[in-house]
């Protein structure tokens, strides 16, 4: 990840800053706005302050204006580091639209990991070319899609094929005819032929009606079942009767690079019996290496970070910060956390520090918190004049705030500039899409996305 480095001024633009245009937004090239929408973006999502149209524009807005190369590191990142599947394969084709092939193939060579995103890439195309057919399919587009291939095993032709698509697995072997590998070659003739047989996974014995409790029961002893699919189907595992011993077994051998704090979440919600297993497997997935040192961790609990990611999701902004803070109570040495909120009316922040940094309770407690701060704000100079008087400044070696960087402050048209100088370095981390925050350059550094890969960059930073 690039990082927008501390200078000696802070500078300002005019840009739209919790839905109000404002002079007092912070201030980006190109690049910095592309990264900011690209790095949490749900293609074709609305979010609080604009709707999904308005994003999408913005994005092909910007894209002409980077470098090719830019654009095909930021494909590969959001693929990654940020762990997203449809915004890598969108950056990938608008490189092609824009600055022609020579770079595509490669990218989509590298961010096409599962079968299932060749077909994504080929149902996306005629939309970002604006046409009707997918065919005539550009060369290096193409290429990219064949040489994907050679990552994939018979398992995953097998688990991907989606014959009952509109496109499926075999339509892109037809279409970009990719080279047979020693590992594949069986599975793709076998595709080709009608003759690929069900791999041997939970979806396709429950479908061909064998018992659940048997089914789940073996794939776990034998060590087949995936950690995702653990964690997505605990609910199922316990309404089926799978013993508690088993399940214990599956969540203790959950691990993967590419897991998020969401899933974690997802799977505590739907299993709260097994939340310290869980607890624990996030830690071991996550908590790989220790960030030395006192470090102030401050959650916006504003109204707009109430707001769901997505149409379709479940987890608001909210539940993505508390999730990134439970994985930072296992990642920093010492932490103090902090929620702030405010008044809009009167454009008061409201503060107050917690003591419990550690796990999923961090949930619970937000609910008893938040009638003391308010569902307004966020006022980041306020903030970090409140963190000074209090006394926790001059004890930290680091600030980073998890927000949706919707400065009210900023919004009313204030030039404020928090002071991050008590601190060695500052951080905010930007978990929107929205076009414009408060970047301003006595920060370290702002990082956009949702992963856990925000505090592996601090980290590197840091070194």
């Amino acid at each position: 990840m690039k990082f927008n480095k501390r200078k000696k001024t802070s500078t300002f633009n005019i840009g739209i800053i919790a839905g109000q245009k404002t002079k007092a937004a912070g201030k980006y090239t190109p690049e910095d706005l592309l990264r900011r929408i690209t790095m949490a973006n749900l293609l074709w999502e609305s979010t609080y302050y604009q709707n999904a149209d308005m994003i999408m524009s913005q994005m092909e807005a910007l894209i002409p204006k980077v470098k090719p190369q830019m654009l095909a590191d930021l494909a590969v990142e959001t693929r990654f580091e940020q762990k997203l599947r449809h915004t890598p394969i969108y950056l990938a084709l608008m490189l092609f639209k824009y600055h022609g092939g020579s770079l595509v193939a490669d990218v989509l060579a590298k961010i096409c990991t599962r079968p299932d995103m060749t077909i994504d890439t080929l149902a996306m195309l005629p939309h970002v070319l604006g046409r009707e057919k997918i065919k005539p399919i550009p060369n290096a587009i193409k290429k990219g899609l064949a040489k994907a291939f050679d990552r994939y095993d018979a398992y995953q032709i097998a688990k991907y094929k989606r014959n009952n698509h509109s496109i499926s697995l075999i339509d892109v072997v037809n279409l970009v005819h990719p080279v047979p590998t020693q590992k594949n070659a069986k599975a793709l003739q076998d595709l080709v032929d009608g003759t690929l047989t069900a791999p041997d996974t939970w979806e396709s014995k429950l479908s061909a009606g064998k018992d659940k409790t048997t089914t789940f029961t073996r794939l776990i002893n034998e060590g087949k079942l995936g950690a995702l699919a653990t964690l997505r189907n605990l609910r199922g595992m316990q309404e089926a009767g799978v013993s508690r011993k088993v399940m214990l077994k599956a969540i203790q051998a959950v691990n993967s690079k590419w897991l998020t704090p969401l899933n974690f979440l997802a799977a505590q919600r739907n299993a709260p019996a097994f939340t310290k297993a869980l607890e624990d497997a996030m830690a071991r997935s996550f908590a790989n290496y220790t960030i030395k040192g006192t470090t102030i961790l401050a959650i916006d609990v504003s109204g707009s970070m109430g707001s769901l990611t997505s149409a379709n999701s479940k987890f608001s902004r909210l539940d993505l910060a508390f999730a990134l803070a439970t994985v930072a109570g296992y990642i920093f040495e010492d932490v103090i956390l902090v929620f702030t909120a405010g008044d809009d009316t009167h454009c008061r922040g409201a503060h107050i520090t917690w003591n419990n940094t550690r796990g999923f309770s961090v949930f619970e407690d937000y609910k008893r918190i938040a009638p003391h701060v308010g569902y307004g704000g966020i006022f980041t100079h306020q903030l970090c004049e409140w963190l000074k008087e209090e006394g926790h400044a001059k004890d930290a070696d680091r600030l980073v705030v998890l927000s949706d960087s919707q400065d009210i402050d900023m919004a009313r048209g204030k030039k404020v500039v928090p002071d991050t100088s008590p601190y060695k370095n500052s951080y905010i981390i930007d978990i929107s899409t929205h076009t414009h925050g408060i970047k301003t350059s006595n920060w370290t550094a702002e990082i956009n996305g949702w992963s856990d890969k925000l505090f592996h960059y601090i980290a590197e930073l840091e070194k």
